[in-house]
């Protein structure tokens, strides 16, 4: 299963569970995540969830920006579409993300640190 950590002031305001499919974010209706943010665009970006190619009953999470006016950052970095690992850092405007896959928790993987 993978979630997506909402973080504010190194605390968690929200948990997603992302299931395989489209979830979109932004604040026009329609989207899965809908802020009440003006930092983020109407349509600011989309995770999708695929059957990996090449693990069964595994899939692969990416992330990709539809143009949004103040970016899409993984780690620090902008990203157009990346590929999701667990532990990663999003930035959506103003708005910070945690990525987790329980799989790797599951298997004593990282723990979950909400600040670095």
């Amino acid at each position: 299963m993978y979630k997506l950590l909402q973080i504010a002031d190194h605390n968690v305001v929200a948990e997603h569970t992302l299931e395989e499919g489209v979830f979109g974010i932004g604040r026009n209706p329609g989207n899965t995540l809908q802020p009440d943010d003006e930092s983020v665009s109407a349509n600011h970006a989309r995770i999708t969830l695929t059957a990996s190619a090449y693990l069964d009953d595994a899939l692969e999470v990416y992330i990709e920006d539809l143009g949004s006016t103040n970016g899409t950052f993984i780690n620090g970095k902008p990203v157009k579409r990346q590929l999701l690992k667990h532990g990663d850092r999003l930035t959506l405007g103003t708005l910070g993300f945690k990525f987790i896959d329980t799989q790797v928790l599951a298997m004593g993987g990282t723990r979950i640190l909400l600040q670095e």
